[in-house]
């Protein structure tokens, strides 16, 4: 028995196999519908979500892994990452000053404030050469260490004078030094301080002039006040040394009597008087032929006037020398200020001309000449007394602090 079965190409019977008859009839195969001839439409875009979500991808077809794409870095280092810089202060030591010490600078026109302020460094450098410590000094601030870098240059490298001060610089300097001790136990002392000065126009110290009323409160606010008198001032009539001295000296008095700062009914300041143009041959030799000054016997062998003899030989300047005006200076400094409290050097910004061993000779010692109408120093500056005023009275600003904190307790 032959079994039915169905022949997809048998047109005739509609699929049914010939020679017999089916035992059901054949289900019609549903209608192809036609396909077009063109060009296949294009696929319906679909959203990224869903093809995201139809699409699988065959574990043997799968992409290989990419590595994360590196982390974005932040801007650019500008300071090589170095730590956070602090407001520049001067070391505090064991024995250090706890702040700053202001100081005012005060003198007559072409008394050489400038100068004076321009050989601290190099007068700082050549501490050491004593055998008495060593002191360095730098700018708190890249105006105040411009000044010293300048100040060295023209005055060891030009071999020329600083311009004379026509505008108010107010400028702060650091100290830090190593002196030898003293005593039975000789423990050496490293000091430190912070120097806050004001150089001026030497005219601003007498009243109408528009820096004057600042002047005299810097002066006010000071601890201490470095004081140059110019033995030759007198000379020109507008540097007299009373017109500028007696006047600020007044209204200084007045300002800290209204304040209550009087103390034991004067001014509290310690005071530096240095007698200015030691150098000079006009000042020099009658100093020499009084027999007012001695002489080194090592090293440059340069002439100084002893400390034990200063106060006296600024006397014998004001009355033998100079004439009632700077007597009439001696006075006012021992009226208005205590006088334990005032100390007395001879000074010399740029020192005596040595010869080519380095060695003074009182033949030929002036430092100054005049070299195609221009004033030039000869020899290298060799500083006497600038750095010693200031750091003495330091010592004695120091000094009275811790008086008055043990009366204190």
């Amino acid at each position: 028995m032959s079994s039915d079965y169905y022949d997809p190409n048998d047109k005739a019977s509609g699929g049914a196999p010939a020679g017999g008859s089916p035992s059901r009839p054949a289900k019609p195969l549903p209608p192809v519908p036609p396909q077009p001839t063109g060009p296949a439409p294009a696929a319906e875009p679909q959203p990224a979500s869903r093809l995201w979500s139809q699409t699988v991808v065959a574990p043997a077809q799968a992409a290989p892994v990419q590595p994360a794409p590196p982390r974005p870095l932040g801007p650019p280092v500008q300071d090589d990452n170095l730590a956070p810089l602090r407001i520049p202060t001067a070391p505090q030591g064991e024995d250090a000053a706890p702040d700053s010490v202001r100081i005012g600078l005060w003198g007559a026109p072409r008394a050489g404030k400038t100068t004076y302020l321009a050989a601290l460094p190099i007068a700082a450098m050549q501490f050491q050469r004593h055998g008495q410590g060593n002191w360095v000094m730098s700018g708190m601030t890249p105006e105040a260490g411009k000044f010293l870098s300048d100040s060295v240059h023209s005055l060891a490298s030009d071999r020329v004078f600083p311009q004379a001060t026509l505008a108010l610089n107010t400028m702060s300097w650091a100290f830090q030094g190593e002196e030898p001790g003293s005593g039975l136990l000789r423990r050496s002392r490293e000091p430190a301080f912070v120097l806050d000065t004001m150089d001026a126009p030497g005219e601003s110290y007498q009243p109408g002039h528009p820096y004057h009323e600042r002047v005299v409160d810097q002066l006010a606010k000071s601890q201490g006040l470095i004081y140059l008198f110019d033995p030759l001032g007198d000379a020109e009539k507008d540097s007299e040394s009373l017109a500028f001295f007696y006047s600020t000296l007044s209204e200084l008095s007045t300002r800290v009597r209204d304040s209550g700062g009087l103390h034991r009914g004067r001014l509290p300041h310690h005071v530096s008087v240095c007698v200015a143009k030691f150098d000079d041959p006009e000042v020099f030799r009658p100093a020499v032929e009084a027999r007012w000054v001695t002489q080194d016997s090592v090293g440059s062998q340069l002439p100084r006037v002893p400390a034990e003899q200063s106060q006296a030989y600024f006397q014998w300047l004001c009355d033998e020398f100079r004439g009632s005006t700077a007597r009439l200076v001696r006075d006012g400094l021992a009226n208005f200020f205590h006088p334990d409290r005032i100390t007395y050097y001879a000074t010399s910004a740029i020192g005596f001309r040595l010869n080519p061993q380095h060695i003074f000779d009182y033949r030929n010692y002036a430092n100054v000449d005049t070299v195609g109408g221009q004033t030039r120093i000869c020899t290298s500056p060799v500083p006497i007394n600038v750095l010693e005023p200031l750091t003495d009275l330091e010592r004695r600003i120091r000094t009275d602090r811790s008086g008055r904190r043990g009366r204190r307790r």
